[in-house]
């Protein structure tokens, strides 16, 4: 019996329980696509060939592509962990990037970076602002109007 008891206070922690806290300070919960959406002037004399190929080397360079339709002006990222904790990448929390040229004529680009923050088995929807910042102010130099 003193076996069992000196084991009886011992906790094992699984690692892939997850850890007390909650979402990234970057993430914002909203529905709201007004929010969550950057809409980028688009430089004049840019052809769509070239502003599409701008956008995708920009993405692609630091995020795989899950979407890519040049005719459609649209690219998207898969879904990724994006936040870690203690080195471990936080499955809780994931993003992902669309950029989607808007228009016939493209004179504009929008910028989204999804965000989904996971309590229990539901997901809390929203933006990340930290990336969004990110991806924006990087998209808005390459094709943006000067």
């Amino acid at each position: 019996m003193a076996s069992l008891a000196a084991c009886g206070g011992m906790q094992i922690r699984s690692p892939i329980a997850p850890t007390a806290g909650g979402p990234p300070s970057s993430f914002v919960q909203t529905t709201s696509d007004a929010r969550s959406t950057r809409v980028i002037g688009v430089r004049d004399g840019l052809s769509k060939a070239a502003a599409f190929r701008a956008a995708s080397d920009l993405i692609g360079q630091k995020y795989s592509i899950d979407v890519s339709d040049a005719h459609a002006g649209f690219l998207m990222t898969p879904w990724q962990a994006s936040a870690s904790r203690d080195g471990v990448p936080d499955l809780r929390y994931r993003t992902r990037v669309i950029v989607r040229f808007v228009g016939d004529d493209w004179k504009q680009v929008s910028v989204r970076a999804d965000a989904n923050w996971q309590r229990g088995d539901e997901w809390d929807v929203g933006y990340d602002d930290k990336l969004l910042d990110e991806v924006s102010n990087e998209l808005a130099a390459r094709v943006g109007k000067k």
